[in-house]
């Protein structure tokens, strides 16, 4: 079901209230909001999606349509099912022309006015909704009012709004499936990367505001009495560099920001990187160049990630797949950063960081591998020896025998520099070159370990693959049901860790298989990623770059055709 209308008319509120009913009645829920970057006016939409089974999408089509909105109708009616509901504010010029659709204008302004002003709309829609599928409206009011339990006298109006709602329709004959045993916790991405960090020992974390990484930066504000800092900072230079202050003396740390916010922080990147500090370092990408949409979602910040910075140094990118990914794969960010002693980026989007939806995680899976940290006072300690493996052993700042050097320069073993007077000089110039390789060696420790995983695979007995990345996977993981319907024996290749790749394994992985790529860019980055490194090209791709999540009717019609040869 959407509920839509105009940025100030508790949407965003309405659809959040909706999720958690159908969270606590037992259902799977696949929650998603569409908004634009204004105070108030513009058409926002939230749109709920609950069944008894796992859920991958938000939909791709319409039950049931609330409009408060003459827009919000426009924009949205074209998506109701055939035999669906469109309800509307009785008050708006009949603007529906649609006539394979049931629909029902209801006075939603004048019984909002009577509950105590047009404001609660977004309750008497509420109250409609759970009338039309057989909730029980003591249920349903008693979550309501929690969330007004300090306001006696919002409690009363929201409890009126609900109860007028609630009387102005009758029980309709949808059929609805029987409650579950759902997931235990309805959350969206952003909120399960901060809990996976903070289980992982995340102490500090920095940012300037930006969407739509802002509420990792929110949660963080919130739960300082958990034992975490959290400090808004001036911009984003200023948050890496922080976060790299933090992580040198010993804290785990993160920031986190979007693709204009990660443009001013890829010097300090390249810095984490000679000085081989561990910091995690969050991207959600919207669209761009520049400021694009800034409230809508894009993959068009792959290959940016990937090779931001000046000159060659080793970096983790990972890419979480699922809400509950972004719980793992934040917390593990973490060991790889501090194993390894380099940037790790976790690479999410509008689309994962915002959608809510209902997940089993488990904070007791989290283990913490903190890495070669040196306690004990050794004579001559080297930070930055060169090793097989390309990792050093590192001390924490204050330990007593180990103080070491650390500067953007290139340096020799012990952090001394060996810029300015001694650049050039062969035995210099020889040192410079080993220093190098000892840092990228970790990178063939990282595949050497396994601690580098290959994409998920599903069907691997298919004629056709989709192959994709973050976000974008749990849409397709819903089109192979509806390729299946289609007679398409269809399969899965999602990869969660992009940088670096282990190319021969993905190599022969993607081989002699048909492969359609799957992307919300307009060029196919992972498509040129998997190329760089496997000489494999994917011709065939579906694409989106409008701004707007890839649906698994779009995935799926655009596999089918390539399938077909059309």
């Amino acid at each position: 079901m959407r509920i839509g209308g105009a940025n100030g008319d508790g949407i965003d509120s309405a659809g959040i209230m909706l999720s958690r009913i159908f969270k606590k009645l037992g259902y799977w829920v696949f929650a998603f909001r569409g908004y634009q970057s204004v105070i108030r006016g513009g058409v926002v939409w939230y749109q709920v999606r609950f069944s008894n089974e796992k859920l991958y999408s938000y939909g791709n089509d319409i039950d049931i349509l609330i409009a408060l909105t003459k827009e919000a109708v426009e924009e949205s009616i074209s998506l109701v099912k055939a035999n669906g509901l469109l309800i509307y504010d009785s008050s708006l010029p009949n603007i529906a022309n649609r006539q394979d659709i049931k629909i029902m204008p209801l006075p939603l302004t004048e019984l909002a006015i009577k509950a105590g002003g047009s404001i609660y709309r977004n309750t008497v829609s509420i109250g409609i909704i759970c009338k039309l599928l057989g909730i029980d409206p003591n249920f349903a009011k008693d979550m309501l009012l929690a969330k007004f339990k300090k306001s006696p006298e919002l409690m009363e109006s929201n409890a009126k709004a609900f109860d007028l709602g609630y009387g102005s329709v009758e029980r309709q004959s949808i059929a609805i499936p029987k409650p579950g045993n759902a997931g235990k916790y309805l959350i969206n991405g952003n909120t399960a990367l901060a809990i996976g960090a903070y289980a992982a020992g995340c102490k500090f974390y920095a940012a300037y505001p930006m969407t739509p990484a802002s509420s990792i930066m929110e949660w963080f504000a919130k739960h300082e009495e958990l034992g975490v800092f959290f400090k808004q900072t001036e911009d984003e230079i200023a948050a890496i560099n922080m976060v790299i202050g933090a992580s040198s003396a010993g804290v785990r740390a993160m920031c986190g920001t979007s693709g204009g916010g990660f443009s001013l922080m890829v010097e300090a990147l390249g810095l984490a990187g000679m000085i081989e500090v561990p910091i995690v370092v969050v991207e959600s990408q919207r669209t761009g160049p520049s400021t694009g949409l800034p409230t809508k979602t894009e993959q068009g910040d792959l290959l940016f990630v990937t090779h931001a910075s000046q000159g060659d140094f080793p970096r983790i990118v990972l890419a979480p797949r699922s809400i509950e990914e972004c719980f793992y794969l934040g917390a593990k960010a973490f060991n790889l950063a501090e194993k390894y002693q380099c940037p790790v980026i976790l690479l999410l989007d509008l689309f994962l960081s915002e959608h809510m939806e209902s997940v089993d995680i488990d904070p007791s899976k989290i283990s913490i591998d903190r890495g070669k940290i040196q306690k004990e006072p050794i004579k001559d300690f080297k930070r930055y020896q060169i090793t097989e493996d390309g990792i050093s052993p590192r001390s924490i700042p204050g330990t007593k025998g180990l103080s070491f050097v650390a500067a953007s320069d290139e340096h020799d073993e012990y952090g001394n520099l060996i810029s300015d007077v001694l650049v050039g000089l062969p035995e210099y110039a020889e040192l410079r070159k080993k220093m190098h390789e000892k840092r990228l060696r970790k990178l063939d420790t990282m595949l050497k370990n396994n601690d580098i995983e290959m994409p998920m695979v599903i069907n691997e007995n298919a004629d056709i693959f989709i192959v994709t990345f973050g976000s974008s996977t749990e849409s397709s993981i819903e089109a192979l049901d509806l390729l299946k319907a289609r007679g398409i024996n269809a399969g899965l290749i999602a990869f969660s860790y992009l940088h670096p790749m282990p190319s021969e394994k993905v190599k022969s992985l993607l081989q002699g298989k048909r492969l359609v790529d799957v992307e919300c860019n307009a060029t196919g980055q992972l498509a040129k990623l998997i190329a760089m490194n496997t000489g494999i090209i994917i011709n065939d791709k579906v694409l989106r770059y409008d701004g707007e999540a890839i649906t698994s009717k779009e995935i799926a019609d655009g596999v089918e055709k390539y399938f077909r040869g059309a």
